[in-house]
């Protein structure tokens, strides 16, 4: 699916789309989770401003069927099995979000600052992914980046205090990424990232979705299968604290695929 000239691509500019990797009818079974984890109707506003706006619109929800049902879908896997060289990965245990439009809100709606969610001086290849739920505009509050900062990151670390990226970001062109709904975006762990505000009509659907390099064994996979199995967020995710978040999560068991079962760790490749 993915060929040489897309993985160059994605270094050179830090971001990929790969369009509609997901079936729909998969998308709008991870919306029907998030509407019934936050008591909400995609199609009545009236309901979409009970919670109160956090992040990116973070929803705290990791292990609902619908959620894992996109994680171990094949053609998401093939993607990043492509982008990495090898079919031995492991799936992140990520969560989703819902962003109303910002014209709801009574008070006034900021843009999230631009972050890395790990160390930009690090050199290791390394991605990051969503999918986009529904059709999402770059009007709609879509993935935005800084692409300038990406291209000349190396020398931006020499001058520059990766703390001082939320100040000076605003100074940088930045990149809106709309796609259509079941596309994969996925970009370089060291571009710089945020969300843009949401000045559609309609909320932003996502589900976080990313895969990296398996572990042969030990405590990190331990830990995963146990956080899989007892519903558990992982911890980086309880640590953040987001407000509605359960430890462990409701629910039945998950299914999974034998190809899920290699995703969260519970078999071998």
């Amino acid at each position: 699916m993915i060929g040489s000239d897309e993985r160059n691509q994605l270094m050179r500019q830090g971001w990929l789309v790969v369009p509609e990797v997901v079936p729909r009818v998969l998308c709008e079974s991870v919306i029907n989770a998030i509407e019934v984890f936050l008591n909400i109707r995609s199609d009545d506003p009236a309901t979409w401003y009970e919670h109160p706006p956090s992040g990116h619109g973070i929803v705290p929800l990791h292990h609902d069927q619908a959620l894992w049902n996109v994680r171990q879908y094949p053609a998401i896997h093939e993607v990043f099995a492509d982008l990495y060289s090898t079919k031995e990965l492991w799936v992140s245990m990520d969560r989703v979000a819902f962003k109303p439009p910002v014209s709801g809100w009574e008070s006034q709606v900021e843009v999230d600052a631009f972050h890395w969610d790990g160390d930009p001086t690090s050199e290791e290849f390394s991605l990051q992914g969503l999918v986009y739920l529904r059709d999402t505009p770059p009007e709609l509050g879509a993935f935005s980046c800084l692409p300038d900062i990406y291209s000349r990151l190396d020398n931006w670390l020499l001058h520059n205090d990766p703390k001082s990226l939320r100040s000076s970001s605003v100074n940088f062109p930045k990149k809106v990424i709309g796609a259509s709904a079941g596309s994969l975006v996925i970009w370089h762990r060291r571009m710089p990232h945020s969300s843009s505000l949401n000045l559609g009509l309609v909320p932003r659907w996502v589900q976080y979705v990313t895969m990296d390099y398996s572990e042969a064994a030990g405590m990190q996979r331990h830990q995963r299968t146990r956080d899989f199995i007892e519903r558990r967020p992982p911890a980086w995710a309880i640590r953040q604290n987001v407000v509605g978040q359960q430890v462990p999560e409701p629910g039945p068991n998950v299914e999974l695929t034998s190809l899920g079962r290699k995703l969260v760790g519970i078999d071998g490749w």
